[in-house]
């Protein structure tokens, strides 16, 4: 232990507290406080933020059914939905 045992748990307490007041992103750990000004109009909106999550979210693509025009997340569950809902077979 270093010269000051138990500050490392306050230490964290202060990030946990910092990520459910959104100053940091809850999934990455990275200050977001100058993204949520622009977006909320101050650093801390006091609810948790990740712009991570939205980010995969916007960037995950789609593939749709060219039949029924259903999306699907993956190529595998097009195939498989294709498999099952239209009696597609692939080869």
């Amino acid at each position: 232990m270093g010269p000051h045992p138990g500050r490392r748990g306050d230490i964290m307490g202060e990030i946990a507290d910092m990520m459910l007041e959104g100053l940091l992103d809850e999934e990455t750990g990275e200050y977001i406080g100058d993204q949520n000004i622009k977006r909320y109009g101050f650093s801390s909106p006091g609810f948790p933020v990740s712009y991570e999550r939205e980010w995969r979210k916007s960037s995950a693509p789609e593939f749709v059914c060219d039949i029924c025009k259903k999306p699907l997340k993956s190529r595998r569950g097009l195939l498989q939905h294709q498999r099952d809902k239209h009696n597609k077979r692939w080869r």
